[in-house]
C-alpha cells in the first residue's frame, strides 16, 4: 500500500468523523407561521434556540418580519427597525446569546400580539418540544444527534469500503 493511497484514507476518514460531529452538535432550524392573532407571546418559554440556529418566519402579504430594539419591540414602534423584511419567508440566524424582538409592521397586528422576542441560549443542549402550544409555530427540522446516528453507520460501512482499498 502507498503511503499517499494511506493518506487518502486517513483524509476521508477524518472528514467523515468530523461531519458526523459537526452534525450531532448540529443546529436547528424553527417555524413561525407568522399571521395576525398568533399568540407568540410565549414562544421563547416553550422552545429553546441557542447559538448557531436558525427561525424561519413564513407568510403572505400584507405581513412584514421587523427586528426591533426592546424598546420599539414593547412600544409596537417601528420608527427606526434595525431589519425589515416583506418577501413571505424570512430567515434569522442567531449569532450570539441575548434576545432578539421580532413584530409585524401591518396596520396594527404588532399590538395585537404578532410580535416575538426569541431568547438565544450559548447552549447546544436539544432544544426542548412544544406541548400544548399553537400550531403557529414549532420545530422545523432538526434531529442532529438521530441524523448524525444515521450518518456513522453509513459513513462507517464507506470508510471501511475505502480504508479496504
Amino acid at each position: 500500500m502507498s503511503s499517499s493511497s494511506s493518506s487518502l484514507k486517513a483524509l476521508v476518514a477524518f472528514m467523515a468523523v468530523a461531519t458526523v460531529a459537526e452534525l450531532a452538535a448540529g443546529s436547528k432550524t424553527w417555524a413561525i407561521k407568522w399571521a395576525s392573532g398568533g399568540n407568540y407571546g410565549d414562544w421563547s418559554s416553550k422552545n429553546t434556540v441557542a447559538v448557531g440556529d436558525s427561525v424561519v418566519f413564513t407568510y403572505g402579504p400584507p405581513h412584514t418580519v421587523d427586528e426591533l430594539s426592546a424598546a420599539d419591540y414593547t412600544a409596537c414602534s417601528f420608527a427606526a427597525p434595525l431589519s425589515s423584511d416583506a418577501g413571505g419567508s424570512t430567515t434569522v440566524v442567531f449569532d450570539k446569546p441575548g434576545t432578539r424582538y421580532f413584530a409585524c409592521s401591518s396596520g396594527s397586528h404588532c399590538s395585537m400580539g404578532q410580535k416575538v422576542a426569541i431568547t438565544v441560549s450559548n447552549s447546544t443542549a436539544p432544544p426542548s418540544s412544544s406541548k400544548g402550544g399553537s400550531s403557529s409555530y414549532g420545530a422545523a427540522a432538526g434531529g442532529g444527534a438521530e441524523l448524525a446516528s444515521k450518518l456513522v453507520v453509513g459513513l462507517a460501512v464507506g470508510a471501511g469500503a475505502i480504508l479496504a482499498l
